[in-house]
């Protein structure tokens, strides 16, 4: 029937778009490539009436707005496709979701390299662009795709940033071994993560490292995507955090906020969650959350 024909087509699309991409697998999974999926029925939340409640604009425009989702210091696909598939679910057509490399956050060669790669290899975007950055990972990667922008192609796509549990103008000791346990060395939580950071020798090995790593890559680096950032004139910005984060602490994410605003930027939602772990608002929260994304989108729509 008709029906079967249009899931066979849908499948050699996806399967095309897979071969045409695979190539950057070796820089990060997943690979590039707008994931285009079938039309689904709306998450059952409140988001799913708000459209009708926002008065938002015709669903046929949706084709007018590209997702970008970058991952936190130590993410995986697994870990970002539920946001992938919340982006899809509230209408957006083309999502893609990547996970900077760990060597990529810590060290600013690797970011660069791998930044350029991305661009090499991003399909090219349609309309406006929404670019999701998560925790101080993501902004920091995105501050090195905008320095090896050099044809200003992505920056002049960008329509909105939403920074999710993120970022703070400079990390801190605390912040990044909090980061790093939970990361990459799997820490059961946040709080256990401070708990270790707190033995004496690991305190003074930490302290120390860190200290010469600032002074020697992450001061200077971070300098240069806080400059590059701030280069992003006219693309809102929107923020999620909880005051309840032990990575990047609520008070940092608003001095960067206050920052931006300050320099004339606009930041169209700032919403503040009491209770809330790193990177786990739309587990905790999924209805609101849902409903800040589709805001953000029906927001882009209507620019």
């Amino acid at each position: 029937g008709s029906g079967e024909v249009e899931v066979e087509v849908e499948e050699d699309k996806r399967r095309r778009l897979s071969m045409r991409w695979r190539g950057v697998a070796r820089v990060a999974s997943p690979v590039l490539a707008w994931s285009v999926g079938q039309s689904r029925r709306p998450l059952n939340t409140e988001a799913a009436s708000f459209r009708k409640r926002a008065n938002a604009p015709s669903v046929s425009r949706a084709k007018d707005v590209s997702v970008i989702c970058v991952g936190w210091f130590g993410s995986q696909q697994r870990h970002l496709d539920k946001y992938c598939e919340t982006w899809r679910k509230i209408g957006v057509k083309r999502v893609i979701c990547y996970s900077p490399s760990v060597k990529a956050i810590l060290l600013r060669r690797f970011c660069e390299r791998e930044a350029r790669k991305f661009l090499q290899n991003l399909p090219k975007p349609e309309g406006k662009v929404v670019w999701h950055l998560f925790s101080q990972g993501g902004f920091t990667f995105f501050g090195s795709v905008l320095q090896e922008d050099l044809k200003c192609e992505i920056k002049d796509s960008v329509a909105a940033v939403v920074f999710d549990c993120g970022p703070s103008l400079g990390l801190t000791r605390e912040d990044a071994v909090v980061g790093v346990l939970t990361g990459v060395l799997k820490a059961k939580d946040e709080e256990t993560a401070l708990s270790v950071y707190n033995r004496k020798w690991f305190k003074t090995f930490w302290d120390n490292g860190w200290a010469v790593y600032d002074r020697m890559i992450y001061g200077d680096w971070n300098a240069s995507v806080l400059r590059s950032f701030g280069s992003l004139e006219k693309a809102k910005q929107f923020y999620l955090y909880s005051a309840e984060d032990k990575v990047i602490g609520y008070r940092a994410i608003e001095e960067f906020i206050s920052r931006q605003e300050e320099g004339g930027k606009k930041v169209a939602l700032a919403k503040k969650w009491e209770t809330g772990k790193h990177v786990n608002l739309l587990r905790e929260h999924e209805n609101e959350y849902v409903s800040c994304l589709q805001t953000i989108y029906n927001d882009v729509l209507l620019q």
